[in-house]
């Protein structure tokens, strides 16, 4: 099958599902946090403690700071700018998937990729952070690891910021460069002034050690990473996560460079891919592929999120 017919195919596939997946996100938040109230830590594992009740969630430094997000709000950012919209509720689905997927395994720390740029990734994971934190009520950290080409300042219209490229250079604390995003209701720890040699700084750095730190502050660590392809960057963030979700979007994303992108990952941490930009249906911009446990390495399920 050609890259179109397979998303084609994907997406036909998605919208039998969408009933069924409206009815899922009907489910009140009330009921999930119940839910989440009566689930066990996975024993041996590096996130057995993530996976805690309501009442132990984590809490951020109180003394991080904030940054005030200028209006009007970016466009793109629709968890935030047009809410009750069919992409906004796209990312909820997925949001509630991601929770329902924590019950089941250690996901505190979630890589979002691409297998090369203009695809959507940061995109994604903007969207994706917003509407987790409204969605859980927890808190969310948004870590923009894409050094080289960091888009997350013009999204949410915050540029010269410091973040992590000071921090690993040793120019400032890591609690200096997380900013409260209050009407997002998020935290964000932008990629900072990049220089030259800013991409081995992150093959360099101690992003173990780093990560340990703000997984001790936030219930949910969004990282925002370079494309696999073709660039190292992405392997070293994909070390520290324990899940990775791959965007992929149609009409730019070959089905070569797409089956290249998911053999390039830890199929233990692949959790899916999301297929961006979407034209078949007006109503429906997102799909979210989710990968049913198999011994196949195809995903098992497709629906719509």
């Amino acid at each position: 099958m050609s890259a179109t017919e397979l998303l084609e195919h994907a997406e036909g596939r998605a919208r039998s599902q969408r009933n069924a997946e409206r009815q899922a996100a009907s489910v009140s938040e009330r009921t999930i946090q119940e839910e989440d109230a009566r689930q066990l830590p996975v024993h041996g594992s590096r996130s057995a403690d993530y996976l805690r009740k309501p009442t132990e969630m984590r809490t951020p430094p109180p003394d991080l700071q904030t940054a005030h997000l200028p209006e009007p709000l970016h466009g793109h950012l629709v968890a935030l700018s047009a809410p009750s919209s069919p992409a906004a509720e796209a990312f909820r689905l997925l949001s509630i998937r991601l929770r329902d997927l924590r019950r089941e395994r250690p996901l505190a720390t979630l890589l979002i990729s691409s297998t090369s740029p203009q695809e959507g990734k940061s995109l994604i994971a903007a969207n994706l952070a917003c509407t987790l934190a409204r969605v859980s009520r927890q808190s969310v950290l948004l870590l923009e690891g894409d050094v080289r080409r960091p888009s997350q300042g013009e999204l949410f219209r915050l540029n010269s910021l410091s973040g992590l490229c000071e921090y690993f250079r040793g120019g400032r604390a890591i609690k200096d460069s997380i900013y409260r995003l209050e009407k997002a209701g998020i935290w964000l720890l932008p990629a900072g002034r990049a220089q030259e040699n800013s991409p081995e700084l992150i093959q360099a750095a101690p992003l173990a050690a780093m990560s340990a730190q703000v997984c001790q502050w936030f219930d949910w660590v969004i990282i925002d990473s370079p494309p696999i392809l073709p660039l190292a960057d992405t392997s070293a963030w994909e070390k520290i996560a324990d899940g990775v979700l791959l965007v992929a979007r149609r009409g730019i994303t070959a089905k070569r460079k797409l089956q290249r992108g998911v053999e390039a990952i830890d199929q233990k941490k692949l959790i899916g891919t999301i297929l961006n930009s979407s034209t078949r249906s007006k109503d429906e911009d997102y799909y979210y592929y989710y990968k049913q446990p198999s011994t196949d390495s195809e995903p098992e399920g497709v629906s719509q999120s």
